[in-house]
């Protein structure tokens, strides 16, 4: 259900937030905002004309008329959810201080009723964390769990969970150096991920049997953004294989190019310590000359968007 409303929103969800964020709305749109969401939105101040401060006023008083206490009202056409929905879009238009004191104030709120407080965590894990969500966005997710965890609304069995989200999340956290590990070639030579010298590395966890491996992989090697720069020598693209069936493994060599790194975790350390949040396959991280995360658990398309930007400021 979830992700359903999640589609079906993605157009109109937009409609909502942007008329809030504006003062002339009827000129901008020919379609209507979803109007049980604006319903419940604060009315923001006629002197508040910058989206800029308007987002920052909405995303603090966005849930002044919701009353948590009692959850059945919200539950209601899927209420609750349509507005978590556009609450994340507009949280997009603030600076990263004033999200986090506007995901708290929402939490603090929902602490009103236990329930309450676990179907807005519900949400934010599905939206922002779960694999397949078109707006997953960790860095937004952390302060949700940050709270969780020392929120009196749960013992400590409900934190386990919350704790253990809040260290993959944490872990190769974009802009910190990524973990290291040592990788293991078809010919039994191994490198380390920190020993590799170019400008870019993009680090592909791939399973040789997994069909959306096999798809990114092409997009990889025909993309002329990522060609040309390995090329120059500037990027290196290190697939790893974390798994146990080496005679898949090798049989899928000649899947990517010569001038990639095709290698497995052999000592199973990856795996093993879970250094690396693999939610499934593929998984992809880009990372820079000092293997600082640039991008993480991230698409084809953003990857290789960002590269270009690069190429084109240089």
């Amino acid at each position: 259900m979830i992700m359903k409303i999640l589609l079906k929103r993605t157009f109109f969800k937009s409609l909502t937030v942007c008329a809030l964020l504006i003062t002339s709305v009827a000129a901008a749109f020919s379609q209507q905002p979803d109007p049980d969401v604006m319903a419940m939105m604060p009315e923001i101040p006629a002197t508040l004309t910058k989206p800029e401060d308007r987002a920052k006023y909405l995303v603090m008083h966005y849930w002044d008329k919701f009353d948590f206490s009692e959850l059945q009202p919200l539950m209601k056409d899927n209420l609750l959810e349509r507005c978590f929905v556009d609450y994340l879009e507009v949280l997009s238009y603030v600076s990263a201080a004033d999200k986090e004191l506007s995901i708290s104030g929402l939490l603090k709120k929902a602490e009103a009723k236990y329930l309450s407080f676990n179907k807005i965590m519900t949400f934010s894990e599905h939206y922002l964390y779960e694999y397949g969500s078109p707006i997953a966005d960790e860095e937004t997710f952390i302060p949700f769990l940050e709270y969780a965890v020392k929120s009196s609304a749960l013992d400590e069995n409900d934190k386990i969970r919350f704790r253990f989200l809040l260290r993959n999340t944490l872990n190769n956290r974009i802009g910190s150096v990524a973990n290291d590990f040592t990788y293991t070639l078809l010919n039994e030579e191994t490198g380390t991920l920190h020993g590799i010298g170019t400008d870019y590395t993009i680090l592909f966890f791939k399973d040789p049997d997994c069909s959306e491996c096999y798809k990114l992989t092409k997009q990889l090697i025909v993309s002329p953004v990522i060609n040309n720069l390995l090329k120059q020598g500037k990027i290196t693209i290190l697939t790893i294989y974390e798994g146990n069936e080496l005679d898949a493994w090798k049989a899928h060599a000649s899947d990517v190019l010569n001038s990639w790194i095709y290698a497995r975790d052999e000592d199973e350390t990856i795996n093993g310590t879970g250094i690396y949040d693999l939610k499934s396959f593929p998984t992809l991280y880009l990372l820079d000359k000092e293997k600082k995360v640039l991008l993480k658990d991230t698409t084809f398309e953003k990857t290789e968007e960002y590269l270009r930007r690069q190429q084109t400021n240089n």
